[in-house]
Formats: structure tokens, sequence, C-alpha cells
């Protein structure tokens, strides 16, 4: 998806200059790649459906992706459900959720997808907490609740999502899944906005403080400045749950 410049400065150069200049990169790479992978560099040409060796942490999302992005598609799930069996680790939970709802590369399995969502929200992955709201504010999957809804859109802009901050803002501003609270409302489109969410964000923000008295879009305004994003680990201490998912198998981690 990226332009490729090295290509397009190249065509100015002439047939000579293109041979010198091919010559070069060869070498160049070589260097490169003798410096950089080693024995271990070696062990994943000699098996290229092993993740890279020199990923810290692995089983984790980091192996699994570097597998999905080499087209190892049935081993990458492997690797991020050893992920969340061994580590408990939220992105790969997350990863292993879109692959179930997506349908991309294995067949739709809504089941699997919820509950892989639930851990990856649980344990405090801001991509699961949002999307886990989406599932429960449309019903997909799971029986339509908007106050737990709600909860995850703002687990998810307590990290600093700015998407999920104009998705809880909106909520609050209606009283839809929570109590309506045009202070919250106000912060959370304004975090929204300075986040990279400012399309809708915006014009919602000029609407809502119309209807707000000085003193609240001061109020809301301090805690906006005050904001602290929380860490992953921080949300999920913040945000245990015991959610079932659609088929009534028990996804909660304690």
């Amino acid at each position: 998806m990226h332009r490729n410049r090295n290509a397009v400065a190249a065509r100015g150069l002439n047939s000579q200059a293109r041979v010198i200049g091919l010559a070069l990169l060869v070498v160049l790479a070589g260097l490169v790649f003798s410096m950089s992978i080693g024995a271990a560099g070696a062990n994943v040409l000699s098996d290229p459906s092993k993740p890279d060796p020199s990923i810290a942490g692995a089983p984790n999302e980091a192996s699994g992706q570097d597998l999905y992005q080499r087209g190892y598609y049935p081993e990458a799930l492997a690797e991020w459900d050893r992920a969340v069996e061994k580590n408990k680790d939220g992105g790969a939970a997350f990863q292993l959720a879109e692959a179930y709802f997506d349908a991309a590369v294995v067949e739709r399995d809504i089941v699997k997808a919820v509950k892989y969502y639930t851990l990856g929200a649980e344990w405090g992955d801001a991509r699961a907490q949002e999307d886990l709201g989406t599932l429960f504010d449309k019903g997909w999957g799971v029986e339509k609740d908007l106050s737990k809804a709600a909860k995850w859109y703002e687990a998810a802009a307590k990290q600093g999502h700015p998407s999920a901050q104009y998705n809880i803002a909106t909520m609050y501003e209606e009283g839809v899944g929570v109590e309506a609270d045009k202070v919250k409302a106000y912060m959370y489109y304004q975090l929204s906005i300075e986040g990279g969410f400012p399309k809708f964000a915006t014009e919602a923000l000029e609407t809502l403080s119309t209807e707000m008295k000085p003193t609240e879009i001061k109020e809301a305004t301090k805690l906006v400045r005050a904001f602290k994003p929380m860490t992953a680990g921080e949300s999920a201490a913040a945000t245990k749950v015991t959610v079932k998912t659609s088929a009534g198998e028990d996804a909660s981690t304690e």
C-alpha cells in the first residue's frame, strides 16, 4: 500500500548505473542479512513455518503475526492459541477473535470469536474491548446489552482509543447504556478529536456544547486536561468480569 519511492527515484538512472547499483545492493543486502540473523535466522530459513526465534516473549501476538504475514495461517492461529493458553496474551486472543469473526482464513465461528474477544478484553487489550462493546451494542453473537456495550467501550476509551471514546461519548450524551452525563460526553468527544477521530466527534461536540452551561464545559475541559490513558494491565485489573458466550460457555479467566 505504500508507494515504492526507490522505484520512482531509479527511473532516471542509465543502464550502467543500474548494474552498478544492483551489485552494490546485493552486497549490502548480504552483509545486513549475515549480521542480523546469525544461527537463529538460519533456523527460520530451514523451517519457515516456524516463527522468528528472535521475537521476545513468544508465543505471543507478535510471533503469530510473523507467521500470518508470511502466509502460514494455520500455524499463526496455533501460535496465537498457545499464547492464549500459556501466557494469557490479550493481543493473541484479539487476533484469534478477528480471525474467527472475519472468516478470511478460517470458517466463521461466532462463538469462538466472542470467547476470544472476551478473553482479550478481560486481559486489557483495548482493541478487543472496543470490538466486544460493538458485539453487545449490535447484538452480534451475543444478546444485545447496551450496558455491557458501554462498559467495554469505556474500558477501551480509558486506554485512549479515539473511536471508543467517540462511541462512549454518544452513549453518555443520549443516556443509552449509562446514565446521561453531558460533562463526560463532552470530555470523551474532545479526547476523541485530539486522538485522531475528528470527523464525527467534532460535529457532535459542537452540537452538545450549545446545550451545556459554561460551568459544565469548564468542568469537562479540566477532565480532558487531566486525562491519563490507562495501561493494559491497569485496565485488566479494573474490568475483571465474567462474560458468557452466546453458547453459554464461561469465558472468564477467574
